[in-house]
This record gives structure tokens, C-alpha cells and sequence, in this order.
């Protein structure tokens, strides 16, 4: 079985050895690379998971015909930075995420996160400000997701998610944009429903994890908890970066250290 399907089997343990086995002999193999980056970070092994993500953003760095052709993309920044999250360094993580939601503003960074146009920077960062209890970065965040808001993207997704968060309006009407996917049938109506299936359960993640942020800005730790919990909860979509913050908050929660 190859390295996809055993990832996506979350037959994780068993694609790092073959992936570990294949880089030995072929070390430069940059797909490999990223499949281990993956694997790894959804084994938890986050420190190691790290080193590949970087190790992936050096060779896009040094790659000029890249750099030509795309200038000014970050495409594994976000990851870094949520790795930085995961490994207990909250300082960088946020500094690192501050910088690509500017990066956004100041045209620096010119390849969006997402359809709606950068908005997952804002939102990632309001969750390490208000976890860390950085009124400057929250405020910096809102900011930033306000100016996003205001761009035609917005209406893509998660653009529901950052209006949920600035009051315009409510949890029931981001969770009507998880569910509809009308919009994708009549652009595609032979789509496979696990495709489907695969994009609802990305917004649910997102959707809950920031319903429960919100809950930790207003100092509803144990709502945020159960969010937490119920985004830990669904099956790994393998790219949304709730859900591994998810599983950290969850396992976080659960540790001797958290109950002292």
C-alpha cells in the first residue's frame, strides 16, 4: 500500500517506516518529504513533523524558477507556525502568524491561505492571542479579520467563520454554509460524495474550534472544552490545522500538569 492510502487509512506508523526506509536511499525526494510531514504530524510526533515542514519551506526558498513564477508565496508557513503551537513555543508560533497575516496587508505575502482570501491567518491567530492572553495580537486579529470581511472572497470559505467571530452573524448561519453544499452539487454535479462528506467534516472542524475559542474570549473555558473535544471528536480531515490544535487542547486538558 502506498504512503497516501496508508495515510489516509490513518495507518500512520506504518507510512513512516516505509517513508523513513524510502528517503534513506532518496533523500531529496520532496514529495516524500511532504507525505512524512504529514504523517508525522498526525502521529503527534510534532518536533519531527516540524523539522520536514521546514525542511520543505527551505527547498521552495532556494527553488528560483518557483520563486519566478510565484512570487511571495508561503505555502508551508502556517503549518510551521502551528507546529511552533504544538511544541509548547507559543511565542514564536504567534510572532510567525502575526507576520503572514501582515504579510497579507502589506502585499509581501501575495498567495492567500484559503478562498476567502487570507482569513485563516486571522483566525488562527485570534486563537493564540486569546489563549495566550495577548490583548495586542487579539486586537491586531480582529482587525485584520474586519478588513478581510470586507473583500468579495469573504463569502467563500471560512469567511463565514471570521463574521461569526466580529458579531455579524450567528453560530446557526456558519453551520447552515457547513451543511450546504448545493453550490458545489451544481458546479460539479458528478462530484463523489466522499468528497462531499471530506469538505463538511473540514467545516465542521473549523466551525467548532472557533465556536469554542470564541467561548474561551468570553471566558467560557468549559464550552470551549466540549468544542474542543467534539472537533477532536470527528475523523481526522488531515489538512485543517483546528484539528491538531484541537487534539493539543484536548490532551492539554486531560494532563496531571493542567489539573494543579
Amino acid at each position: 500500500m502506498k504512503w497516501r492510502e496508508l495515510i489516509r487509512s490513518h495507518r500512520y506508523a506504518e507510512a513512516i517506516r516505509d517513508l523513513r526506509r524510502h528517503l534513506a536511499s532518496n533523500p531529496e525526494d520532496m514529495v516524500a518529504v511532504a507525505w512524512m510531514a504529514d504523517a508525522l504530524r498526525a502521529n503527534g510526533q510534532h518536533s519531527e513533523a516540524l523539522s520536514f515542514f521546514e525542511r520543505l519551506a527551505a527547498h521552495r526558498s532556494a527553488d528560483k524558477v518557483a520563486n519566478m513564477m510565484t512570487p511571495g508565496s508561503a505555502p508551508w508557513d502556517i503549518d510551521i507556525a502551528c507546529l511552533h503551537w504544538l511544541c509548547g513555543n507559543h511565542a514564536k508560533a504567534t510572532q510567525m502568524m502575526h507576520g503572514l497575516a501582515a504579510g497579507i496587508l502589506d502585499g509581501s505575502i501575495n498567495y492567500a491561505s484559503d478562498a476567502a482570501g487570507g482569513m485563516s491567518q486571522g483566525l488562527l491567530l485570534y486563537y493564540m492571542a486569546v489563549s495566550d492572553n495577548r490583548p495586542e495580537d487579539m486586537s491586531f486579529a480582529l482587525k485584520y479579520l474586519r478588513n478581510r470581511v470586507k473583500r468579495s472572497a469573504s463569502r467563500n470559505w471560512p469567511g463565514p467563520v471570521a463574521s461569526y467571530y466580529l458579531g455579524d452573524i450567528t453560530f446557526a448561519k456558519v453551520m447552515e454554509e457547513v451543511e450546504d453544499v448545493d453550490g458545489q452539487v451544481r458546479l460539479a454535479p458528478f462530484v463523489d460524495p466522499a468528497k462531499l462528506e471530506l469538505g463538511r467534516r473540514k467545516r465542521l472542524c473549523v466551525t467548532l474550534f472557533h465556536d469554542g475559542i470564541k467561548s474561551r474570549a468570553h471566558g467560557d473555558e468549559a464550552h470551549c472544552l466540549t468544542r474542543m473535544r467534539e472537533c477532536y471528536a470527528l475523523e481526522n480531515p488531515m489538512i485543517e490545522q483546528e484539528w491538531y490544535l484541537a487534539r493539543y487542547e484536548v490532551q492539554k486538558a486531560a494532563s496531571p500538569a493542567s489539573a494543579r
